[in-house]
């Protein structure tokens, strides 16, 4: 028995992420605000992300960590084999890219890249 957990955990470890990420990009736009006393141009971040359930089971949360250490959270319910494109607000930042870092199931149980 011990066997096998050792070895159960060793595949968690060595595994990917449950989600196959074909884009992950931060998008920046200029938005001039129309107030004609106080002229300004504000910048507006988000991450786009397409990606799919690569697991057996639906996924109810993604959290996606940028390169810049800030995590987002994706939350809904993805189904297996389903592509998913979605943009997400983002503060400032300086982030080109980004990875999955935890997901969390419909069951309730969790993958987290450090386990």
């Amino acid at each position: 028995m011990l066997t096998a957990l050792m070895f159960g955990s060793l595949i968690s470890v060595t595994s990917g992420p449950p989600v196959a990420l074909g884009k992950c990009e931060v998008l920046t736009s200029l938005i001039q605000r129309q107030d004609t006393d106080n002229p300004a141009s504000i910048v507006a971040y988000a991450l786009h992300v397409r990606f799919s359930d690569a697991a057996q089971q639906p996924i109810s949360r993604i959290t996606f960590t940028l390169d810049d250490g800030k995590a987002i959270n994706d939350v809904g319910t993805f189904s297996p084999g389903i592509t998913i494109n979605h943009t997400l607000g983002l503060n400032n930042t300086v982030s080109t890219s980004c990875a999955v870092t935890a997901v969390e199931f419909k069951d309730g149980s969790m993958w987290n890249v450090n386990s």
